[in-house]
């Protein structure tokens, strides 16, 4: 039996933060490492493996929810499991707030304790203060070590020495083919405050008055709160709701590039969706961006509001050039992105904390 032995959670059904989950499970059920792990999961995930997994949590949502007592009561058999099997790592895979109730009971066994935070800087919006407090919390009294998937955003902690700096990644490849020819942008997630939906409304309006010829969609569930003025421009196309796969794919098909004018931003999972889909992106340079898009290769970083640049890139971007970002997106999702570098990263992650 292994000496070491982890354990790895994922509470929350977010779809991409899901698959990440499943990701790492997969690494940890290879030839090499099997044997070494148990895992945690909601509910609502489905699994292969049933000998090694355990339901950790019922609730829908990664705050508060009326089945979070329920939870709460779960932790300590958990708890159990996790001092039984002689657990010596524990990794929180995902920001969920019945995370905390485990995580607090297991600091009197001195279990390592590992927690991925997504966004180590919350977005602005409702949620901002309750994702502050649970990362500060987290950082500071919780945690052994904490994953990001920024570097600009751990250079910004004053427990910087307490973080690991990976790639996101773990999605799937769905297109392998250089696009050329498309005149569409697309501007695509859930609609909220800093994604800048009214620095869109401005580049489209500059789009019309030079003619550059592309149509914008906009697409995705959220409010736009200049949705009557964004209806009467031209050359625009609105999907104000949830976005399912198969219309995604088809959007993704139609789009020369991906626009991201957002305020702020972490790492963005929409750019790394862009690239499996082989389209460029174009961004603002703010928060982690940069770390995520090559400028001039597998797209464009514009300096903040500089939308006269985004308009000029439009403009003089040709169709062979497009060809050009689009393959070397292609590449990049394929080394660092997609779920088989996913594989590697946590393999040499967790091959180094069995050592250790």
């Amino acid at each position: 039996m292994p000496t070491n032995k982890i354990a790895v959670v994922c509470n929350s059904t977010n779809p991409d933060l899901v698959q990440y989950f499943l990701c790492k499970l997969n690494t940890l059920q290879n030839s090499t490492l099997k044997a070494s792990y148990i895992a945690f999961k909601n509910k609502s995930i489905l699994t292969n493996d049933s000998k090694n997994m355990y339901t950790s949590s019922y609730t829908d949502k990664a705050f508060f929810d009326k089945k979070l007592p329920l939870d709460f009561l779960i932790s300590f058999y958990i708890l159990i499991i996790v001092l039984k099997n002689r657990v010596t790592t524990i990794h929180f895979t995902t920001a969920h707030i019945s995370n905390l109730f485990l995580s607090i009971f297991l600091k009197p066994f001195k279990i390592r304790q590992i927690f991925t935070i997504h966004d180590l800087i919350p977005h602005p919006g409702k949620k901002a203060i309750l994702i502050k407090l649970y990362n500060q919390f987290v950082i500071n009294i919780l945690s052994d070590e904490v994953i990001s998937f920024s570097k600009n955003e751990i250079l910004k902690q004053n427990k910087s020495q307490k973080f690991q700096a990976l790639t996101l990644s773990g999605f799937e490849q769905y297109s392998n083919e250089a696009k050329s020819g498309q005149k569409t942008i697309l501007f695509f997630g859930r609609i909220e405050f800093y994604k800048g939906i009214e620095n869109l409304f401005n580049i489209i309006e500059k789009s019309n008055q030079v003619n550059t010829g592309y149509t914008f969609i906009i697409a995705g569930k959220g409010t736009i709160p200049n949705l009557q003025q964004m209806q009467n421009l031209k050359n625009v196309e609105i999907i104000n709701r949830f976005i399912d796969d198969s219309e995604l794919k088809e959007l993704f098909q139609k789009a020369s590039f991906t626009l991201l004018p957002y305020n702020s931003a972490t790492q963005s999972g929409v750019t790394i969706l862009s690239y499996s889909y082989a389209t460029p992106v174009i961004a603002y340079n703010v928060g982690s961006l940069s770390e995520y898009i090559e400028n001039q290769k597998n797209g464009f970083l514009v300096d903040f509001k500089m939308n006269d640049k985004i308009i000029q890139i439009l403009q003089e971007t040709s169709d062979d050039e497009i060809k050009q970002l689009s393959a070397f997106a292609i590449k990049s999702f394929e080394k660092k992105y997609s779920y088989k570098a996913c594989l590697t990263y946590y393999k040499e992650y967790y091959k180094k904390i069995m050592e250790n």
